[in-house]
């Protein structure tokens, strides 16, 4: 399993990186949270945001289950975001990536060649043209290792497979659908069988009923649409290796892949929706709150972190920009099958991709 790194389309975080602040590399708990708070006031509400006890326990379960020195042996960095169209990196912001990038190669040298991936969402015609610029520059540059694309976008695999042939397309978890509902895995053991079945039936004989049920809705949630001989073969047309999913706590039998298809495995916030409506540009453009615009928008979620406090028993729930996310984070469940496989990767996203 190769170890990854997922950084925002704001390069302020690829600076941070470069200078190993957006880790904990050597650094106590202590002093790590401390650098966020003098850092980061803007992510400060009346409380401290969720993504940074997140970000804290999940590096804390990252050394537990893959060494002390895991973040010390950095395979790949990904770039950019998923879930907005209007945070796709413009041509000039792509150029300081790969600069940075160059840039933490040699501060920090890797025990092999890094490579890198640009992340896109899916996008509308008038963000398209902007991309293309971006795709087009990427397509033309000479770097060691081939450059992958993160498609989230049908339109944009089909210039990857017609046009910008040089790139390779990465499924990602936009198109790649898994249920992440989290009324689900609140309420999941709370099973209520119809009455034609339950009727007449002593209270043991319902109880099996209910775990019988429980065992086959667990069998449901862990599967994806990977798990559909249709769908691989969809891959294989487009020329996919690789594809997406976010990692869910109690789904052990999901990362049990038994295809030709290798599995990028994101942590610690699994996406649960996305969409055009952005309560975080709405603090600018409040028609953004309830109609779905074709302005460019001027990336308010760069400056402005909005969170709602949903109590749920076992994860937290915030929305960011245009998504909502929630964190998962016990990698007891991820089975020693995937981590042994060289293939399989793992991504981690310190702070939700804006």
């Amino acid at each position: 399993m190769e170890f990854f790194l997922h950084i925002w389309t704001n390069l302020e975080y690829f600076k941070l990186l470069n200078e190993w602040n957006l880790l904990s590399k050597g650094k106590s708990d202590r002093d790590l949270a401390w650098f966020f708070l003098q850092n980061f006031p803007g992510e400060l509400a009346e409380t401290i945001s969720p993504q940074y006890e997140i970000n804290f326990m999940a590096i804390r379960e990252i050394k537990k289950k893959f060494g002390q020195e895991v973040f010390s042996k950095i395979d790949w960095i990904y770039y950019g975001s998923d879930n907005c169209e209007y945070l796709a990196p413009y041509k000039h912001e792509i150029e300081e990536a790969i600069s940075l990038f160059k840039e933490f190669n040699k501060i920090y040298p890797p025990h092999k060649t890094r490579a890198f991936t640009l992340v896109t969402p899916y996008v509308g015609n008038k963000m398209l043209a902007h991309l293309e610029e971006t795709l087009e520059y990427l397509h033309n540059l000479s770097i060691k290792n081939p450059i992958e694309v993160v498609v989230n976008d049908l339109w944009v695999l089909r210039l990857l497979n017609t046009k910008y042939t040089n790139l390779k397309p990465v499924f990602w978890r936009l198109i790649h659908k898994l249920l992440k509902t989290p009324l689900i895995d609140t309420y999941w053991y709370w099973v209520h069988p119809a009455w034609e079945l339950i009727k007449n039936k002593q209270a043991s004989d319902i109880e099996l009923l209910k775990a019988e049920i429980i065992k086959w809705q667990l069998k449901f949630y862990s599967s994806a649409e990977m798990s559909l001989e249709e769908y691989i073969g969809f891959l294989d047309r487009y020329k996919i290796e690789r594809l997406a999913l976010d990692f869910m706590e109690k789904r052990d039998d999901l990362y049990k892949n038994n295809s030709t298809i290798w599995t990028d495995l994101y942590y610690p916030w699994a996406l649960v929706f996305t969409g055009r409506l952005c309560d975080t540009s709405a603090i600018e453009n409040p028609d953004r709150w309830n109609y779905a615009t074709d302005d460019i928008c001027p990336r308010t979620c760069n400056r402005y972190d909005i969170f709602y406090k949903l109590k749920t028993v076992w994860y937290n729930i915030i929305q960011r920009g245009n998504s909502a996310y929630r964190s998962e984070l016990n990698l007891d469940y991820l089975p020693d099958e995937f981590t042994k496989n060289e293939l399989n990767r793992f991504v981690f996203a310190p702070f939700i991709t804006v």
